[in-house]
């Protein structure tokens, strides 16, 4: 069998694409571009020139392209916590100056009082202010020495006391005999005799009658001491018990102002015996007795608390000269 090779068609008759000359007029082209140009013209490349090469019209056309080199970019917006840029002229300088504060200002004073600027007898710290030391004072003694050390702060105590028993005795000798609250003026009382006119004489008669009734009773507590030396008698009861009865002979009580029961004015004058009576330590009260009925005002010794006798060994003050 014979193989006959077909021939190939020739190719159609027509002007062929030269590659060589089309990079070179595309070389040429690049290198005229224009890139500050807003304008962009472009060529259509018809079906004519791609079969039968580009046509004389289109060799001479440029190619503008707009390239913008300054493109703003959009802010990002961080939503996290971003350290503060430090200011431009934030310095160590600058931050002293402001804790100063200016000449003369209060900051300023603050500043020089803190620091002992304007103090002559400043003294910087040494290493040896902070050193760990105990609150208080302490004095170190040997171990030998303690029982020395104590024998003087026992000797030291026992004496402090001694002096306190004995002002303590010296006080209560002084007012021997005087009840609690006794030679003192209360400030109510004096209140009153300021405002009252006329009263002040009326304190003075009966005061004097009081501390006439006190030194008699002082004379006859004497007398009956001296009697009791020489001769105590002493009674026996029907129950057994055995009672002194020299201090019943004396008198304890005296009578030293009455008045009409409806005496409205009489009110003050028993008010002022009642005072007298709390400044020397004697009881006082007020009765009602007679027909008509009259208030009669006494005073005298309070015999219930065990004591025999409530007398001052030295009067106090006087009374009116103290209101």
């Amino acid at each position: 069998m014979a193989i006959h090779t077909t021939p190939s068609s020739p190719p159609s008759g027509g002007v062929a694409l030269d590659i060589q000359a089309w990079t070179e007029q595309a070389a040429a082209s690049l290198s005229n571009l224009n890139l500050s140009a807003p304008t962009f013209v472009a060529q259509p490349i018809s079906h004519h020139a791609e079969r039968h090469g580009p046509s004389p019209a289109v060799r001479g056309t440029s190619i503008a392209l707009d390239i913008p080199l300054d493109t703003p970019q959009d802010a990002r917006v961080d939503s996290t916590y971003r350290r503060r840029e430090p200011q431009r002229r934030d310095s160590m300088e600058r931050r002293e100056a402001l804790l100063k504060g200016k000449e003369g200002s209060r900051r300023r004073r603050r500043w020089e009082n803190d620091r002992l600027l304007g103090n002559p007898y400043r003294v910087p710290p040494t290493s040896a202010d902070w050193e760990v030391r105990p609150p208080t004072h302490r004095t170190p003694v040997p171990y030998y020495l303690a029982p020395l050390w104590d024998n003087g702060l026992a000797a030291h105590a026992a004496a402090r006391r001694e002096r306190k028993v004995k002002s303590t005795s010296q006080h209560k000798q002084a007012v021997k005999g005087v009840p609690e609250g006794a030679s003192r003026v209360p400030k109510e009382f004096k209140e009153k005799m300021k405002k009252s006119k006329g009263a002040r004489g009326l304190l003075q008669d009966l005061e004097t009658e009081v501390r006439g009734f006190v030194a008699k009773c002082q004379e006859n507590d004497e007398e009956a001491v001296t009697d009791s030396e020489e001769d105590e008698v002493v009674f026996v009861g029907r129950d057994g018990e055995m009672q002194d009865r020299t201090w019943r002979s004396l008198e304890r009580e005296y009578l030293l102002f009455q008045s009409a029961a409806d005496d409205q004015g009489a009110a003050f004058c028993r008010y002022l015996v009642h005072q007298i009576g709390c400044y020397y330590g004697l009881k006082t009260w007020s009765v009602t007795t007679g027909n008509p009925a009259r208030r009669e005002a006494y005073v005298g010794f309070d015999m219930q608390t065990g004591h025999d006798f409530a007398v001052q060994e030295q009067l106090p003050r006087p009374l009116y000269g103290l209101v």
